[in-house]
């Protein structure tokens, strides 16, 4: 019985070994064609997960522009609108490149602008155009991260290319993360609530309404979707520079500027510097709502503001001074945070003591950056 039971036991080591033995075999020939189709299934469900955001992107965007509009053939017109692009200008040549950026810039934003009116049959306040519009930009965001992705998909799937669709796998997850934050950042446009871009504006519109400080004069639409305060706080003058709100609207901060920065210089003014406030993103690990000071001009976009900014303060060797407010992406674009709301006390203070400390003599150019939606 005892040499029964060992044969037994030899026999199903031998018929491990074996199996362990084809197993290695296939993997050896067969493992990356497996591993791809394994990432094939995952990126896929992420690919129909991404499809769904999109698609409730879409609908939410389109049933708010239902509620304004008569159009019978809105949905034709939307597409339209959705799958609309920018070509950036040709820079083999460097020479002039921010004008011809700007010059398309420019001209799209318009464009956009008024195929979002075309869709509104109704009178209703410029602050709703600008949030709707936002909506549509978010939407469009959504769509073109989930073209981008399936096109990866498609292509890694056709051609049977393990190396495109390993990369697509250890990027999707993160992408999706960013189009989720999309879809939750059509709530706040919807709304009209203030986001964590907004932040910026928020903080000078703040320090503009203190009780220690007193408006001394405001030109609304001081350039182009841009307003200037000029205000009087602690002996001191300031041109506070703001998008005009409250609805989504960035403005144009860096032709504002060099459009101060020239009118005091003719009126012979002395400027003691620039303070921009703006979001920043975090670092994973780094606090929500963080202030932190540096030099520079803080914005963020195409690049065009930021250019006219550092080009009018280089030409007249004037100090930039940045404050930011480190938040995520998702945080950025969806409904503020307390965590950043609670931020504005602090960054009050840090510009009072730049102004008290290192920018002592003259007036002070102070721009809040960013999306001003929600706030006047």
């Amino acid at each position: 019985m005892v040499s029964n039971t060992l044969q037994l036991a030899d026999e199903f080591n031998i018929i491990i070994q074996t199996l362990y033995i084809l197993l290695f075999v296939v993997l050896i020939f067969f493992g990356q064609r497996i591993q791809f189709h394994l990432s094939l299934m995952e990126v896929g469900g992420i690919l129909r997960q991404l499809l769904h955001l999109r698609n409730a992107a879409v609908k939410m965007t389109m049933d708010e522009l239902k509620k304004y509009s008569s159009e019978k053939d809105i949905n034709s017109k939307f597409e339209r609108l959705l799958n609309s692009f920018m070509i950036m200008p040709e820079a083999v040549d460097p020479a002039g490149i921010v004008k011809k950026i700007e010059h398309i810039v420019n001209t799209r934003e318009t464009r956009f602008l008024d195929d979002v009116r075309r869709l509104i049959s109704q009178d209703i306040e410029e602050s709703k155009i600008r949030n709707l519009s936002n909506m549509v930009e978010a939407t469009m965001a959504l769509n073109i991260i989930y073209k981008i992705i399936q096109h990866y998909y498609l292509l890694a799937k056709k051609t049977k290319n393990f190396f495109v669709m390993a990369q697509l796998q250890m990027i999707a997850p993160l992408i999706f993360n960013e189009a989720k934050s999309y879809l939750q950042a059509l709530n706040a446009f919807k709304l009209g609530t203030p986001i964590g871009d907004t932040i910026g504006p928020l903080i000078v519109h703040k320090f503009m309404n203190h009780q220690e400080t007193k408006i001394l004069e405001h030109k609304k639409d001081y350039v182009k979707d841009t307003d200037l305060y000029k205000v009087e706080r602690n002996g001191r003058i300031f041109y506070i520079i703001k998008a005009s709100g409250p609805g989504g609207n960035v403005g144009k901060p860096g032709e504002a500027i060099k459009k101060v920065i020239n009118s005091l210089k003719k009126r012979n003014e002395k400027i003691a510097g620039i303070i921009m406030i703006d979001a920043a993103l975090k670092l994973e690990g780094e606090k929500t709502g963080e202030v932190a000071e540096g030099v520079g001009a803080a914005i963020g976009g195409i690049g065009v503001e930021k250019f006219k900014i550092e080009e009018i303060a280089t030409k007249n060797k004037l100090p930039l001074y940045a404050i930011i407010i480190k938040q995520s992406l998702m945080e950025a674009i969806t409904t503020m945070k307390k965590e950043i709301a609670d931020s504005v006390s602090d960054a009050i203070s840090r510009i009072d003591r730049i102004s008290r400390e290192e920018l002592v003599d003259g007036c002070i150019i102070l721009a809040g950056i960013g999306n001003t939606i929600g706030v006047p």
